[in-house]
């Protein structure tokens, strides 16, 4: 990237876009789907949630 940059070239990311968007979206079918309200955590602090994801459990229905 900071070769390109250092052509005088941009570099965009439209991964990253198009990842927000597929949040987003996932956040109001849930909303509508499931009437929870699912809260985004700007920070992204949460160690519980990192080990979840590590662990491999991204189902809504497991035991924690």
């Amino acid at each position: 990237m900071t070769t390109l940059e250092e052509l005088g070239l941009l570099k965009m990311d439209f991964l990253g876009l198009r990842n927000l968007s597929v949040i987003q979206n996932t956040i109001e079918m849930v909303r509508q789907n499931h009437n929870i309200e699912v809260e985004f955590d700007e920070n992204m602090s949460d160690l519980k949630v990192y080990k979840l994801w590590q662990d491999g459990y991204t189902i809504r229905n497991i035991s924690i």
